[in-house]
This record gives structure tokens, C-alpha cells and sequence, in this order.
């Protein structure tokens, strides 16, 4: 069973009323929506209620779903247009504090997947570095894209921007950050050859 179809299976099950797939369901994703939300808010107790809020509908609503392709997807969207709406009902969603974001849990993810060798301290710092010079925007479409493995459309749609916006996030993020890896290794290796 390829993990798409037991995803496929499980949301069928979930559907069907079955209360060990909707429990599998927030055992799978729970934590994953609590990260994704403080890239949406800064309000804690926001990201809590909405996603509280998110689980009883679903299973309020369940025999009305459709079929998905992508629960993580699903899930994710739900929670951004909950969030969304609750900050326009309560007037405070130009307030709302995106910086509020562990930036250095976030950077070692993305660093990881150009670094290996953990001797590299230094490059790591400097990456991280660099990553907190992004934008809170171009934070959000490098972790959706990179470490939730969100496919470009899917970023745009997440973050309520078209794809060409999402893209350029996307570009000029891992522009800055190949440069901080660039300017870096070329000051290393002046380090050791002079």
C-alpha cells in the first residue's frame, strides 16, 4: 500500500465515521498545523482555538467532505482560512505579527537539506543568519515549500498570493541564502590559501 493510498484510505475511513482514522488524522497532523499557524499569527491562543475549532467541524461535517488528494493540504488551507476570517471579525488582522517565528529551528531545516556534514558549524550560522534577513513572507514560502514539501501552487494557495508571487518569494529567499553560502566559502577559502 503506496503512502498516498493509505492517506486516500484513511480520509475514506475518517469519512465514513470511523473515529480511529479521525484520531490518526490529529495524531498526524496536529503539530504539524500548531507550526504552520505561527507562520500565520502571532496569536497563540488563536492558532489553538482555530485549529480546536477545525477538528469539531471536521468531524461535524465528515459525511459532507469530499475526497482529497492531500489531507496535510486540506488541513493546512482550513486553517489558514479559519485564522484569516477570525482576524477580519475581529479587526485586527493588519496588527497581526508574522516575525514571531523560532527562526532558528526553521533555518536548521532548510540548512539541512544543503548540509550534511555537521563539522560545517560555521556555514550553519551563517545560513541561519542569513535566513533571519529574509522576510516574514519569504520565511513562510521557503518553509512551506522546503520543509512541508508544498508544490509551488500549493504555496500561492496557502499563502493567499498568486503563483507568480509565491515563486518570486520562493527564488529571491534561496537567491539570498545561496549568496550568504557564497560569500562565506569564498571568505573560507581565502582563510586557508593566504
Amino acid at each position: 500500500m503506496t503512502p498516498h493510498h493509505s492517506h486516500t484510505a484513511l480520509w475514506d475511513a475518517f469519512r465514513e465515521g470511523e473515529r480511529w482514522a479521525f484520531k490518526r488524522i490529529y495524531e498526524l497532523y496536529a503539530q504539524e498545523l500548531v507550526r504552520y499557524g505561527h507562520k500565520v499569527t502571532s496569536d497563540a491562543r488563536l492558532i489553538e482555538d482555530s485549529i480546536h475549532d477545525l477538528f469539531i467541524e471536521l468531524w461535524q461535517s465528515r459525511t459532507r467532505l469530499s475526497e482529497t488528494d492531500s489531507i496535510k493540504f486540506y488541513l493546512f488551507r482550513s486553517l489558514r482560512n479559519k485564522i484569516t476570517r477570525a482576524q477580519q471579525r475581529d479587526e485586527f488582522y493588519a496588527a497581526t505579527n508574522v516575525d514571531n517565528v523560532d527562526n532558528a529551528d526553521e533555518a536548521g531545516t532548510i540548512e539541512h537539506q544543503w548540509i550534511s556534514d555537521e563539522r560545517q558549524e560555521q556555514l550553519l550560522r551563517r545560513l541561519r543568519e542569513g535566513y533571519q534577513t529574509l522576510s516574514p513572507r519569504q520565511q513562510q514560502a521557503i518553509d512551506l515549500r522546503f520543509t512541508h514539501q508544498f508544490s509551488n501552487e500549493e504555496v500561492a494557495q496557502l499563502m493567499g498570493v498568486n503563483y507568480q508571487s509565491a515563486c518570486r518569494f520562493i527564488y529571491t529567499a534561496l537567491k539570498t541564502l545561496r549568496e550568504t553560502v557564497r560569500i562565506f566559502s569564498m571568505a573560507l577559502t581565502m582563510f586557508f590559501f593566504y
